[in-house]
């Protein structure tokens, strides 16, 4: 049986997966295939830039949000998202030229404060901030879109990202009136022990965010190197709708790292951990069954005619994904006790087999050969991850 908070949590990644699935689809419609890939590309660059600034805004912030004042925490993400998202647009927009420097920074800066705000809610246990805080992310920037492109008749693909700009900006300024409600600012308590504690824990964890971001998407750079940004446009769409089964091992993660981090019941944790995953891997492959079955002339309809063979590659999709859906849930039980090394051991064992993989059958077999690679890559970190439970389990 689902607890409340897992019940609302997953009600509100639905809502949050359908404002996606229409900004997906207006994407592919309003600009096809190749500016789809492009949007894709940029922002995965933009995650990566995220992912930096999370070793100040991030998990960091939920783990040390019971054990430090609320000033000092918010003070520190600040001040290190504006740094590190700022270094981190110079150096995506020099890379790769496309002339996103704006949307690069100002969107890795506003979804980084975003991160802050909604992980303090999260390690305070407060999961209906938590959520409303995430749902208003894809809602915002869906009204936003559609206020720039048929009110004010802006087509540009540059549309998309201004309007996430916007939304994300709303997102920001309602975080921080909620917080200012919550409780007047009071002047930050800072000292080097506390701030190290914090690099610390951010760092180890979210170096085994980037290693694990770079096994989800580090297929996007070798598509759009050897087969062009039209392809990478169909598989940003087979990766959307098959990920969009995490919705429910995500929902339950988050709820049961808050739980973890708030609990010395290591018994309690870990029983919980088992029923979790259980309950994830039942409701996800439903899910993918659901997917499965829904006709490929179904999914052209929607996405377009370049989208014909989407169905295929969501099916071979399938091992990979049920995999994550059971193993995430594991994952988060480990960050929660603070054993970042098991995570960090996980993820390489996944990107070694998508860096020897990726580059030999991407070139074969094209977007089938990258699906062989993902589901290889995450089948290994899964497997041992799962093991590394079993161990702790019998100790």
């Amino acid at each position: 049986m689902l607890s409340k908070n897992t019940t609302l949590t997953i009600i509100t990644k639905f809502i949050i997966l359908l404002a996606n699935f229409v900004l997906v689809v207006f994407t592919t419609r309003m600009w096809g295939s190749e500016g789809r890939g492009e949007i894709a590309l940029v922002l995965a660059n933009i995650s990566i830039i995220t992912i930096f600034s999370n070793i100040f805004c991030g998990s960091t912030i939920a783990y040390h949000a019971s054990r430090v004042q609320r000033e000092t925490l918010l003070s520190l993400s600040i001040t290190g998202a504006i740094i590190i998202t700022l270094a981190g647009a110079f150096v995506f927009s020099y890379i790769f030229g496309f002339g996103y420097f704006i949307p690069l920074f100002m969107v890795a800066l506003f979804l980084s404060l975003i991160n802050s705000v909604s992980s303090y809610w999260l390690g305070k246990n407060n999961i209906g901030k938590y959520n409303l805080l995430t749902l208003l992310n894809p809602i915002f920037i869906l009204v936003s879109l559609a206020l720039l492109y048929f009110i004010l008749n802006k087509t540009s693909i540059n549309t998309f990202f201004t309007a996430y700009c916007i939304g994300l900006g709303l997102v920001v300024l309602t975080g921080i009136t909620g917080l200012y409600l919550d409780g007047h600012f009071k002047t930050p308590e800072i000292n080097k022990a506390l701030i190290k504690n914090i690099l610390t824990y951010g760092i180890s964890n979210e170096f085994n965010y980037l290693i694990q971001f770079l096994n989800y998407r580090l297929s996007y750079y070798f598509i759009a190197q050897i087969l062009g940004l039209s392809q990478l446009g169909i598989f940003s769409i087979v990766v959307s709708i098959s990920e969009s089964v995490w919705i429910i091992s995500r929902s339950m993660s988050a709820v049961h790292f808050s739980n973890v981090i708030n609990s010395d019941d290591q018994l309690k944790n870990r029983t919980e951990t088992v029923a979790f995953a259980k309950q994830s891997l039942l409701i996800s492959l439903g899910l993918l069954v659901i997917a499965v079955l829904i006709p490929a002339s179904v999914y052209q309809f929607i996405f377009g005619n370049e989208f014909a063979d989407i169905k295929k590659y969501i099916i071979y999709m399938v091992p990979g994904i049920a995999a994550i859906a059971v193993s995430n849930l594991y994952g988060h039980y480990f960050t929660g006790t603070g054993k970042l090394k098991i995570l960090r051991n996980k993820s390489l064992a996944g990107l070694a087999a998508s860096l020897i993989l990726l580059p030999l059958l991407t070139q074969k077999y094209q977007l089938t050969g990258v699906c062989i690679s993902l589901n290889v890559s995450y089948l290994i970190s899964s497997i041992y991850l799962y093991l590394k439970f079993l161990k702790e389990e019998k100790n």
